[in-house]
């Protein structure tokens, strides 16, 4: 029986899970979405972070939901589909192209792995979605997380099936994850959490695309607390146009990954063009995952998508 496998990475991480970087060509450094000029991730505390948060809008910067349970064995857990949908505000009139992925009972069916192999983000391994889906034999797999481009370690903090496969000492970025009492958590996690033993799988993002399905990028970008400069790298990370991938859910619980294909600053979406597609695909809460040219998405072996770059190399992965 195949499994379903996401990356997440700064370049590749998939779901199913693996972790990978890409070592390319000079095309793929044009390529790659850096919201951050230097090191990764926000450098204020997730209590700083709740505390703006729950000043502005009253609760904390987080969304426990129920997640789906299949109990019709003959349904498909994976449902994979491919669109083109016209984005209504553009001018001139541009379409958005990619992938709906829909995967029910995800407990079950979902994993967060590393690259290549477990370990991979302690041994700073570089592998390929493809090479790493093959292995692990997953019906599904994308990148998601995010690396360091230079020597390969994974960025924030990533469980792969209940084990802690790197924990980035409470750096503060949106993630996504399943908890072993049948929740799919999406938001800020504090270092408790992460080593409490409760969550099972965990990935981060960067940006909060959807919360209760109303757009939160604008809100996302400024859960730091401090004034944001209007024409800063976050800002140019959100408002290009590029390949996308998200990750959330929908009202039923089922997960649901969405891939955009794209080239940096030619082509694909901006971050508040992809909330708007994620709200006609029905999800509630979601996160922005790793894109640019490299991002890639293999469907039972087969590369279904068309990543800019011509070779791509996973870092980590669902």
């Amino acid at each position: 029986m195949q499994s379903l496998v996401v990356f997440i990475s700064l370049l590749y991480i998939i779901f199913c899970v693996l972790n990978g970087s890409s070592s390319v060509e000079n095309e793929l450094q044009d390529q790659t979405l850096t919201p951050y000029v230097l090191k990764h991730g926000s450098r204020l505390t997730h209590r700083s972070i709740q505390e703006c948060h729950t000043q502005e809008h009253g609760s904390p910067p987080r969304e426990i939901y129920s997640a789906h349970v299949n109990v019709n064995i003959s349904k498909p857990f994976i449902q994979v589909k491919r669109f083109v949908k016209e984005l209504p505000n553009s001018f001139p009139r541009r379409t958005a192209r990619g992938h709906y992925v829909l995967i029910s009972n995800p407990l079950k069916t979902l994993s967060v792995l590393e690259p290549d192999q477990p370990g991979g983000c302690s041994l700073n391994i570089r592998q390929t979605v493809f090479a790493t889906s093959k292995k692990n034999n997953c019906a599904v797999a994308i990148n998601a997380g995010y690396f360091n481009t230079t020597n390969g370690k994974c960025l924030g903090n990533v469980i792969s099936d209940g084990r802690i496969a790197h924990d980035s000492k409470g750096i503060q970025n949106a993630h996504f994850g399943l908890t072993k009492d049948g929740k799919i958590f999406i938001g800020y996690v504090s270092e408790e959490n992460v080593l409490s033993g409760n969550l099972i799988q965990l990935v981060g993002g960067v940006i909060w695309i959807l919360r209760n399905g109303t757009g939160f990028v604008n809100t996302s970008k400024q859960l730091e607390c401090e004034k944001t400069e209007e024409t800063g790298p976050m800002d140019r990370f959100i408002n290009i146009l590029s390949a996308r991938s998200a990750v959330g859910h929908d009202k039923d619980g089922n997960v649901i990954i969405v891939q955009v294909d794209g080239k940096s600053g030619v082509d694909g979406v901006n971050l508040y063009e992809m909330e708007t597609l994620l709200q006609q695909f029905g999800l509630l809460n979601a996160i922005n995952l790793d894109g640019g040219g490299s991002s890639t998405l293999v469907i039972n072996g087969t590369t279904a998508n068309y990543p800019y770059d011509s070779w791509c190399v996973s870092f980590f992965n669902f």
